[in-house]
């Protein structure tokens, strides 16, 4: 295993690993599962927390050369690494007062409704410089995007609202096509369809992570997969095809023996009903580690699953280790919270929501350790 240099000065009761090469070939995957013409890349969020700026010139060696983000300020975070290849598309659009940032950088925006299309054609009129720009129909998920009614009035008026600027592409979002069978997403995709038609030709957008791996109809000129990046499952009905990318280890702090009725944590919430082995992990919410997960959670340590017991506090967790068979856990030992036996999807499960969250949330006081493996 190559170790490369960590990032930051993080605590030393944690450990972070972050896999580049199973980006890489999560990448890789990716494009080969994709049979339309590009594969972007959606690393908003920090690369959904694992460090954009070290992960996105990995993906730039496997070919990558659009990459997604939500907010302006995570575009020009990207600036240094992306210099001489490689193009940023902001989804949250261009904001009032922020377009000077988008044309002077050569940063597209995708534009959400029709007066951020209007502003965007101006601007590229004052600078009389066709400055590309996405734009974003909303199909389903009443978030971003025009409205069926913008749709309309962009149809009729399209003449004068789309001149000016490059059409970068038109795209829109799944709303549900990580659930298979969801007919929904046929049907968003045929309105997408039924829109496009009606507009001056551009590239076309619809497929998300999960998007990918349904009907290849939906496979058109472009693509933004994110959460199968970092090892999420886009395909949760089935094996998960993509690699895991985490793995986070953290120290036990100490082991003790309490005998009922003790209770453990916060509240009491949790009773010995027996003499129990309370083994203490540094690793709570201020790491990011979900407070949901309290009395619910489970670890693997050594191939076994140990429950939460109490709840999951700032800086700690407890684990029952009473049946845990094999060497006692002693403190300093490390054990595993994530990797590819208990990944991210598993632990979201426990803590009632999804991976995505259990992702960018991990917080910033582990030691990182970026890995080649």
């Amino acid at each position: 295993m190559t170790v490369l240099p960590a990032v930051g000065r993080a605590a030393e009761c944690a450990e972070l690993q972050i896999n580049l090469k199973a980006v890489a070939d999560n990448y890789q995957r990716l494009t080969k599962r994709y049979t339309g013409r590009t594969c972007g890349a959606v690393v908003k969020a920090d690369a959904y927390g694992l460090g954009a700026n070290t992960i996105v010139p990995v993906l730039k060696k496997q070919g990558c050369r659009l990459f997604f983000v939500a907010q302006a300020n995570e575009a020009a975070e990207l600036f240094p690494v992306l210099r001489g290849g490689g193009r940023i598309a902001v989804l949250n659009g261009v904001l009032p007062g922020d377009e000077e940032f988008f044309i002077e950088n050569d940063v597209i925006p995708v534009l959400n409704d029709l007066e951020q299309i209007e502003r965007w054609s101006n601007l590229c009129r004052e600078y009389e410089r066709p400055a590309p720009a996405f734009i974003h129909l909303d199909t389903g998920m009443s978030r971003l995007g025009l409205t069926p009614l913008d749709v309309s009035h962009l149809v009729d008026r399209y003449s004068s609202l789309l001149y000016g600027f490059e059409k970068a592409g038109y795209m829109t979002h799944p709303v549900a096509a990580d659930e298979a069978g969801n007919p929904i997403t046929k049907e968003q995709y045929d309105l997408f369809m039924k829109w496009y038609r009606r507009l001056p030709p551009a590239p076309r957008g619809f497929c998300n992570s999960s998007a990918i791996f349904r009907d290849n109809e939906y496979h058109l000129e472009f693509c933004r997969p994110g959460f199968a990046l970092w090892g999420g499952n886009p395909t949760p009905e089935t094996t998960n095809p993509m690699r895991s990318v985490v793995t986070l280890k953290a120290k036990v702090l100490q082991v003790r023996d309490i005998d009922e009725p003790q209770t453990v944590g916060y509240g009491a919430s949790w009773q010995a009903k027996r003499k129990t082995k309370i083994a203490t992990i540094a690793v709570g919410y201020a790491d990011g580690w979900l407070r949901s997960l309290s009395n619910s959670g489970k670890l693997l340590i050594k191939g076994h699953a140990v429950p939460y017991v109490g709840r999951v506090s700032m800086d700690a967790i407890t684990v029952d280790i009473t049946d845990l068979p094999g060497k006692p856990l002693k403190a300093g030992d490390m054990v595993s919270l994530l990797d590819d036996k208990m990944t991210v999807d598993d632990v979201a499960s426990a803590a009632g929501t999804i991976g995505y969250e259990v992702l960018t949330s991990l917080g910033h006081r582990y030691r990182r350790v970026y890995t080649e493996s």
